[in-house]
């Protein structure tokens, strides 16, 4: 194997743990922040939420506030939020600290009250909520991506969900979304016993069993797709599960949700100024992350939120980066996990999470 292809293969491998059931080396966390605000890099001023909250309610201190993220497509769309808080350019204190890819990790020192603010997969954010030994009620304030997963393979004849009849799909996330989403789809297109989903505990080993089988199929998410298709020749995306999703669930709010923000009910209700503030630079961020691609990678590989900025830049596209909040977050959100309840309720922790899961800014 090339020096390339040997570098790019453990950058592979480094977020195996991301999407899956089970826990992972944690990588050596990456921590950002003092203060944010508009939309251009060097411009200061505090946000317009902010503002508004001190005129109505007088005067407010800002607060530290401490921010847990996972790397990859949950934490890339922030280095603009990142960088103008390391610069002082917002009202808060905003310290970010991006965990790996253990979520796990980033679940229990949110329990623990060391993150007040978290990215984490969606299932997870409400199995917290249905957990009743946790130390900690936690809300969700915003969506973070929405489909991600994409079937692969080098096979140039398969072009739809029934090619797929007596092949087997490697995979990783065996207990998370890519599992509950892949067997959701299948069992709507009627194929639920005739296709081999096949769980690796890396995705570094689905490469390999790409690399080594004629015309074999993965179902990978981004950005080990883009990693994937500069080691495996001939690799292509066949089918695009999210729009399966959608056509499936057309005319509906059940968007497919991979990831979201949670925060400490108890933080929220002392300090919800400066989870507003959060949630308007999060959208500066995420909106201008899709505009600015360059800067954007660079910011990846800065604040180690991705350890590749060439592959970063290619992969925030599809990596469906978005701040999603409000009535339209609780409305697609809560038709996501409506779906996975009804496909299997253990996926979110056994129930359906109450109205208070959802957090909704005082003018909604």
């Amino acid at each position: 194997m090339r020096k390339g292809t040997l570098a790019l293969a453990g950058l592979f491998a480094a977020f195996a743990v991301l999407l899956s059931g089970c826990e992972g080396e944690q990588a050596s966390p990456r921590a950002s922040g003092d203060p944010a605000s508009n939309p251009a890099p060097n411009q200061t001023n505090t946000t317009d939420q902010t503002n508004q909250a001190s005129r109505t309610e007088g005067a407010i201190e800002p607060v530290d506030v401490n921010v847990g993220l996972i790397m990859g497509p949950p934490s890339m769309g922030l280095g603009y939020f990142m960088n103008e808080a390391e610069e002082g350019r917002t009202f808060n204190r905003y310290r970010f600290e991006v965990a790996g890819v253990d979520y796990s990790a980033v679940a229990a020192s949110l329990n623990q009250g060391d993150y007040d603010i978290a990215t984490l997969p969606s299932n997870v954010a409400a199995i917290l909520y249905n957990n009743e030994d946790m130390n900690e009620d936690v809300e969700v304030i915003s969506i973070g991506n929405l489909g991600l997963l994409y079937l692969l393979t080098t096979d140039p004849n398969l072009a739809s969900l029934n090619d797929l009849q007596g092949r087997t799909v490697y995979s990783i996330g065996e207990g998370g979304p890519p599992e509950y989403t892949f067997d959701y789809v299948l069992e709507q297109a009627g194929l639920t016993n005739d296709v081999n989903f096949s769980f690796r505990p890396t995705p570094f080993e689905v490469l390999n069993l790409l690399q080594e089988q004629e015309n074999a199929i993965a179902l990978l998410p981004q950005p080990f797709v883009e990693v994937a298709k500069l080691l495996v020749p001939g690799l292509r995306v066949a089918i695009d599960l999210t729009e399966t999703w959608d056509e499936l669930n057309k005319g509906s709010d059940a968007q497919s949700v991979t990831t979201v923000t949670v925060v400490r009910k108890s933080f929220l209700e002392e300090h919800e100024q400066a989870v507003a503030e959060y949630l308007e630079m999060a959208k500066r961020s995420t909106d201008y992350t899709l505009v600015h691609l360059d800067e954007a990678a660079a910011w990846t590989e800065k604040y180690e939120t991705f350890l590749n900025p060439e592959i970063a830049k290619e992969a925030i596209p599809q990596s469906s980066i978005h701040t999603i909040t409000g009535r339209e977050m609780k409305d697609t959100l809560s038709g996501f996990l409506q779906i996975m309840y009804d496909f299997n309720p253990e996926a979110i922790g056994g129930k359906m999470p109450g109205d208070d899961f959802y957090y909704l800014p005082p003018e909604e």
